[in-house]
């Protein structure tokens, strides 16, 4: 190989080089953007939440209430959260799952624009919970619009939808839904669609 052969190689080469850190360079730089955009908002710190689902033996679908208490952490927007709720239980209706969206709702009550799945599963009527407040929604203090430590998220879950109540002295009528013996309710914070409360109830 004479002397201008081995110039030619070497700015082959060069050409070369460069195209080869500019095609990095570009994939790089597009996985990297990728990423960025998947990047979701940090889920809040939720250090503690306390459940409970007040089950009447006899009585009528007022009953059948589900406390959600925040007991330490950060504060949620309401409108940041969505509520998973599953029935499970022996009865060949079952599972059934319903999720409360779109919260907080307009007024304190939930309605049909709330709820997405099986919509009998949370109580729409006019009752208050536990005989005085709010019909069926949802943080039980004077800002209805933020969940933080010591306020509870509560709403009714209809016998018609599914029916925890156990016993023979339980009114035979048409409110009686499918036998369920297990409650599932699930919080998510839909920002960074992280679970942020679970609790299972069972009767």
């Amino acid at each position: 190989m004479n002397q201008q052969d081995r110039a030619v190689s070497s700015v082959i080469a060069t050409i070369l080089m460069v195209a080869i850190v500019v095609i990095l360079a570009a994939a790089v730089s597009v996985s990297f953007f990728d990423v960025t955009e998947n990047i979701r908002e940090p889920a809040p710190n939720i250090a503690d939440t306390t459940g409970d689902f007040d089950v009447g033996a006899g009585g009528f679908q007022s009953d059948q209430i589900v406390r959600i208490t925040h007991s330490a952490g950060d504060s949620v927007p309401i409108e940041e959260i969505e509520i998973i709720v599953r029935a499970s239980g022996p009865d060949s209706d079952l599972p059934r799952e319903a999720r409360l969206v779109n919260l907080p709702s307009e007024g304190t009550d939930i309605d049909d624009r709330n709820i997405e799945g099986e919509s009998d599963l949370i109580d729409q009527s006019s009752n208050p919970v536990g005989g005085s407040g709010p019909a069926n929604l949802l943080i039980t203090s004077q800002d209805p619009n933020v969940w933080s430590a010591g306020k509870t998220i509560q709403f009714r879950i209809p016998t018609g939808g599914a029916d925890f109540r156990k016993g023979e002295d339980i009114p035979l009528s048409g409110l009686n839904g499918p036998d369920a013996d297990e409650l599932e309710i699930t919080i998510v914070h839909t920002p960074s669609n992280a679970i942020i409360s679970e609790h299972t109830f069972r009767s």
